[in-house]
């Protein structure tokens, strides 16, 4: 009688709800940051790779592509040294790519044949067949993401292990001089850092698990009563991790088992944070390759993206805006131009004056940009890539917005770019004076800047004779 007491009453009874709930709570919380964090990763790196084989695609000229013989002797032809000598810069300066490849198809479906290989030179890691020549033969039947590159830029779906480690590939296609798909561009990135924080990850994962259900057991025996709070904090934080919201923290004020459980999560939760932030850090400097590409391009611009972003930031912050996102906007004004990355160099480097079709595919960068960042930035900072050029009068591109209808971020980024520009070197005049820029900014007040975003600018610059480059 006194078992059947025990097992009905209500201290027993919620105890053992509680300790069911807590435990499912911890489970659940584990799986959906667990599945979270390895997806993000992953999606993050094949976007990645697709933008860094679209970038290397498109510095690849088609005709010169098909001028490289198609025999073993190939390698030495002039049309294969200079894709080579550009596509060398391109592993340079993407430091985890491992290789890059061009292949064509043939009649055969599902194969193909090498136009161009480079291996890693100077890296520990080597291929043991060695690098393949032009006109070798490669079957590619079993790799549909890689006959997918023929119509538009495609990724591994998965990460592909052999004896010389875990990689992952991306793929673009190369257009030639009527528009029409030649060939396709890969790239393999090594990823056993992906693999090894997989394994980190998941071994986490197993001892908050078995922490928290051996702390469920106590706290609900021991504690019944006092439970409800800490639970529900917990349940908002397994809520809050779902929503991507790694910066959530779980308040609970306790020494005992519920405190070391909330202790636990937020251990968890700043772990996950920090691993988010080092995989951002890893795309930051993919893009910054992007940009040091764009540089290239155009040696007039050597800088400018750096200052264009630091200026950004010191203007946003003098408006008021929160650190975190004024940090956002220093890292989208880096890539503001990158758009440029597929004009011709005869148009960014021109002394003269444009003509109107030049002028027309100048004004386009701004679109390209946001098509080319659309798989990797949110909604919010596209728009500051789109928007970079448009004036408060309606006179600006590609969209002629008028006022308020141009975001905040976008009316900071476009005056930083307008004061850079006229104080730097270009191909078609020399830079204006600090005091003459400063100027032509105040004129613009009202026309093509608003009136609050020039005041702050000109509080950040200072008077003119204090006026030095913007750090």
């Amino acid at each position: 009688m006194k078992g059947r007491a025990f097992f009905y009453s209500f201290k027993t009874r919620v105890t053992l709800v509680l300790i069911l709930a807590m435990v499912s709570v911890t489970g659940l919380n584990n799986f959906l940051v667990y599945r979270f964090n390895l997806n993000t990763h992953f999606v993050q790196l094949r976007h990645s790779l697709m933008i860094i084989a679209q970038m290397a695609a498109l510095a690849v000229d088609g005709e010169t592509l098909q001028k490289i013989p198609l025999t073993w002797d190939g390698v030495r032809s002039p049309a294969y040294r200079e894709v080579a000598a550009k596509l060398n810069k391109v592993l340079e300066m993407n430091k985890p790519l491992q290789y890059i490849y061009v292949l064509t198809k043939t009649k055969t479906p599902g194969k193909l044949k090498f136009l161009f290989d480079t291996e890693a030179a100077g890296r520990e890691v080597q291929r043991k067949r060695g690098s393949a020549r032009p006109g070798d033969f490669y079957d590619a039947s079993r790799f549909p993401e890689m006959l997918e590159g023929f119509n538009a830029p495609s990724a591994d779906h998965k990460l592909q292990a052999d004896p010389w480690g875990v990689t992952l590939s991306g793929y673009a296609p190369i257009l030639g001089k009527d528009g029409k798909v030649i060939a396709i561009l890969g790239v393999d990135i090594l990823a056993d850092d992906i693999s090894k924080m997989q394994q980190e990850i998941r071994g986490r994962m197993a001892v908050v698990l078995l922490s928290g259900v051996l702390f469920c057991c106590v706290l609900g025996i021991l504690i019944a009563g006092s439970v409800s709070n800490p639970v529900r904090r917990l349940t908002e934080g397994t809520r809050q991790l779902a929503r991507e919201n790694l910066d959530y923290r779980v308040a609970v004020r306790s020494r005992d088992e519920i405190g070391g459980l909330a202790d636990s999560f937020n251990k968890m939760a700043e772990s996950l944070s920090q691993s988010r932030k080092r995989l951002q850090n890893y795309f930051f400097k993919v893009t910054q390759s992007l940009v040091q590409a764009l540089e290239a391009k155009d040696p007039y611009t050597q800088g400018h993206s750096k200052r264009v972003a630091n200026l950004a930031r010191k203007v946003a912050l003098e408006l008021g805006v929160s650190p975190e996102k004024a940090e956002l906007i220093w890292c989208v004004a880096e890539l503001h131009d990158i758009g440029k990355l597929v004009i011709h160099e005869t148009i960014l480097n021109k002394k003269e004056k444009l003509d109107p079709e030049e002028w027309k595919i100048l004004k386009e960068h701004p679109v390209t940009g946001e098509k080319i960042l659309e798989s990797v930035l949110d909604e919010e900072l596209l728009r500051v890539i789109r928007s970079h050029h448009e004036r408060v009068d309606g006179k600006g591109y590609p969209d002629g917005l008028k006022g308020d209808e141009i975001d905040l971020s976008s009316q900071i980024v476009s005056i930083a770019d307008a004061y850079d520009a006229m104080t730097s070197i270009r191909s078609y005049r020399k830079p204006l004076t600090p005091e003459v820029a400063v100027r032509e900014i105040e004129r613009a007040s009202g026309t093509q800047f608003r009136a609050e975003v020039v005041s702050a600018f000109l509080k950040v610059v200072g008077r003119p004779e204090k006026m030095g480059e913007p750090k």
